[in-house]
């Protein structure tokens, strides 16, 4: 029989398993005093309150080597001070994979040839690296389960995912299907949901003891941003009262608006099924749409992983570095329009917080991450002056947006620059009514460097200096 060694034998150094199953208990303990720990509720309790600051763990990785991720996601759990505080020895745990629509995209002309899993889909590295720390936490193989509604299992079998499982001796949930139970759960959103009181779900999902998104970090054509929260969308099965194969009475089966249905679908799914952890991967990934179908779809490397304990807030950061501002009223879909930031719906429902101000990153990538100096970027109207705000986020990373207001209707005409003043971009040029404007610009392939925004209306004209930062 093997002898486990004391701590005097092996200095009283503990192993990376010790260690992230213990810390998280530990830190827990430290800041009970200002730091709510997460609890593991369901809706018909309480929501858990959301700690303050929220810690959202960030590292840089530029490739997906297995060894390599594996480093970066026990890094991102030491910053956030372990798990042992949400995933305990012999807890059951489900881990929520990203596999959007499938193996028909592969191919696809927008993708440039970059595979699904690096544009499209979490990558099978990424989740052997979380499932690994899990294990590593103490949980066994037999409790710990990969979830996903399938769309077809050639996409889960050929694309790395079926290897990965069968690692980690992990089994596979497929949330479609009532197996392995008899039938689906109506499980409760609670008394504060926005448009559903209930959502049918593999049983799997009111069992375990903690639940992990990891999703890709990408932009969505009707929700704006999809991160952690948005990956709850796929743990509902693909049942007729949903309607299409892409669950379209989600996105606007109440209100029929599609500009604030699948938002708080979203939040209400979060609430039916909270998250305990959000991994994010973000090392390579797609602008423009959550699928090639996207006309503004394009493949996309932010070499950037996250992590946290607070979704909100993890998914929060994540937008921002895609251009979104958490914090504003309305977030902006890829073609420019608005729709409701279902991140500060979340944040009253309870879920966790969209603040800047509330959160605070934490990991040896804390220093890459978009970290708005002023968060306030409004114009300010001056009497008879046109005002062009600077464009928020600067620095930024292919898409940002300038504001600019006009005290009467007008011609305008808005030209980016280069610094030798070459125009390189001409995205307004005609009459305005008075009042605020938003103009989200993308930089599309220009290179690195500084440019100008130069806004002209008549013989007024205001100028910005701005960096795009690959």
């Amino acid at each position: 029989m093997r002898r486990k060694k004391s701590d005097q034998e092996t200095g009283g150094m503990c192993s990376r398993r010790q260690f992230l199953a213990a810390t998280g208990a530990a830190a827990a303990g430290l800041a009970a005093g200002s730091i709510a720990k997460p609890a593991r509720l369901f809706a018909d309790s309480p929501l858990r309150p959301y700690a303050v600051p929220a810690l959202v763990a960030a590292t840089q990785a530029f490739d997906y080597g297995r060894e390599a991720v594996k480093a970066r996601v026990q890094h991102l759990f030491e910053a956030l001070g372990g798990i042992g505080d949400i995933i305990r020895s012999g807890d059951k745990v489900a881990i929520k994979i990203n596999i959007t629509g499938g193996s028909s995209y592969d191919g696809n002309a927008r993708l440039k040839g970059v595979p699904l899993i690096e544009s499209v889909w979490t990558h099978p590295e990424v989740l052997r690296a979380v499932g690994e720390c899990i294990l590593d936490a103490g949980v066994r193989p037999q409790d710990l389960y990969i979830v996903e509604a399938i769309w077809g299992m050639d996409s889960y079998n050929n694309y790395g995912y079926k290897e990965v499982q069968d690692s980690l001796g992990a089994t596979l949930i497929d949330l479609n299907k009532t197996a392995p139970y008899g039938d689906f759960a109506d499980q409760p959103v609670g008394s504060n949901y926005c448009d559903r009181q209930s959502f049918k779900l593999n049983r799997i999902l009111t069992e375990v003891n903690a639940f992990v998104s990891i999703p890709k970090m990408k932009q969505h054509l009707t929700a704006c941003v999809t991160h952690s929260m948005k990956n709850l969308i796929g743990i509902v099965p693909l049942l007729p009262e949903m309607g299409s194969g892409w669950r379209s009475k989600l996105h606007s089966g109440i209100t029929g608006d599609d500009k604030q249905d699948l938002q708080r679908a979203i939040c209400d799914l979060n609430m039916a099924r909270p998250i305990h952890l959000a991994v994010i991967d973000g090392i390579r990934t797609a602008d423009g749409g959550e699928l090639p179908t996207a006309t503004t779809f394009q493949p996309k490397a932010y070499n950037l992983l996250l992590a946290g304990k607070d979704p909100v807030a993890t998914d929060s950061v994540a937008s921002l570095q895609m251009g979104n501002d958490p914090q504003a009223e309305k977030l902006y879909r890829p073609d420019g329009t608005a729709c409701l930031n279902y991140l500060a719906l979340a944040r009253e429902k309870g879920l966790g917080t969209n603040l800047m101000s509330e959160i605070q990153i934490v990991g040896d990538g804390a220093g890459s991450v978009v970290w708005p100096s002023a968060i306030r970027r409004e114009p300010v109207p001056r009497p008879g002056r046109i005002a062009l705000s600077q464009n928020f986020p600067n620095p930024f990373n292919d898409t940002t947006v300038f504001r600019y207001f006009l005290p009467e209707t007008a011609h305008v005409t808005i030209r980016v620059l280069d610094a030798s003043g070459r125009r390189v971009s001409a995205p307004v040029d005609g009459v305005m009514p008075s009042g605020e404007h938003e103009l989200v610009w993308s930089a599309g392939s220009l290179p690195s460097g500084v440019y100008l925004c130069r806004m002209q209306v008549g013989r007024l004209w205001e100028v910005r200096r701005f960096t795009l930062q690959r």
